[in-house]
C-alpha cells in the first residue's frame, strides 16, 4: 500500500503545470517534503499507539492538492480540501476501511487551515498529518531556506541583526503552538529550540563583527 501511495503521490504532484514548466526541482522538493512528513507521522503513530502505515500514507498524500495551480492565497488554502477529494477514491481502491479513509482524508483536508468541507472527527490519525507537516516546515531545510530567502549574506550588519532579532521573537511565540499529542509537541519544540539556537549564534556573530573600544 505504501509503495502504491508513494507512486500515486508523485504522479499527482507532477501534474501541476508550474512544476512541469518552470522548476522541476520544486516538484522534487514537494515530493521529498511529503516523504519526510510521512516519516514524521509514522514516528508519532509509533509513539502514540495508532496505526503507523495509515499515518505514513496520510503523510505521503497530504499535499497532492498541489496537482492544480493556485493563483491567490485564498485558493492556495484549498489545497488540503482538494487533496482530500483526490485521495479518497484512491484510498478506497487500496481496500482501506471507509472509516479509516475518512480519517486520513479529514486530516489531509484540515492540515492547511483547520477546515474541511465534509464531516469528520479530529482523531489522533487525522491530526498527526497536520502536526507532521508543521514539524517538517520548521526543520533544518526550512531554516536554511529562511536565511537564503532573506538574502542574509548580502544584508548590511544592522539588517542582519534585525533579521535575527525578529526571527527569534517569532520562534519564541511559536514554541507553544498547539500539537495534538505529546510526541508531536516534543518534536515541535525540539525543532523550535534548534532554530532559536542557530539564529542566536548568527546574532552573536553580528555582535562580534563590530569594533569594540573600551
Amino acid at each position: 500500500m505504501i509503495k502504491r501511495a508513494d507512486e500515486f503521490m508523485v504522479k499527482e504532484i507532477m501534474k501541476m503545470e508550474y512544476y512541469q514548466d518552470n522548476n522541476r526541482r520544486m516538484a522534487e522538493y514537494r515530493i521529498e517534503h511529503s516523504r519526510r512528513v510521512a516519516n514524521i507521522a509514522k514516528n508519532i503513530a509509533s509513539s502514540e499507539g495508532f496505526d503507523e502505515d495509515y499515518a505514513y500514507i496520510g503523510g505521503l498524500l497530504h499535499d497532492i492538492g498541489y496537482a492544480i495551480d493556485y493563483k491567490t492565497k485564498e485558493e492556495y488554502c484549498n489545497h488540503g480540501r482538494y487533496g482530500a477529494k483526490i485521495a479518497r477514491p484512491f484510498l478506497l481502491e487500496l481496500g482501506i476501511n471507509e472509516d479509516i479513509v475518512n480519517e486520513i482524508c479529514y486530516g489531509i483536508a484540515i492540515h492547511v487551515d483547520d477546515e474541511a468541507d465534509f464531516n469528520g472527527e479530529r482523531t489522533a490519525l487525522a491530526l498527526c498529518i497536520g502536526d507532521a507537516d508543521n514539524i517538517d516546515r520548521f526543520d533544518a531545510f526550512r531554516l536554511y531556506e529562511s536565511v537564503l530567502d532573506a538574502n542574509y549574506r548580502e544584508l548590511p550588519l544592522n539588517e542582519q541583526y534585525e533579521f535575527c532579532t525578529k526571527r527569534i521573537e517569532r520562534l519564541k511565540l511559536l514554541a507553544d503552538f498547539p500539537m495534538s499529542s505529546k510526541t508531536a509537541r516534543d518534536l515541535w519544540q525540539e525543532k523550535i529550540r534548534y532554530q532559536i539556537s542557530f539564529i542566536e549564534r548568527l546574532k552573536k556573530q553580528v555582535d562580534n563583527s563590530y569594533l569594540q573600544i573600551d
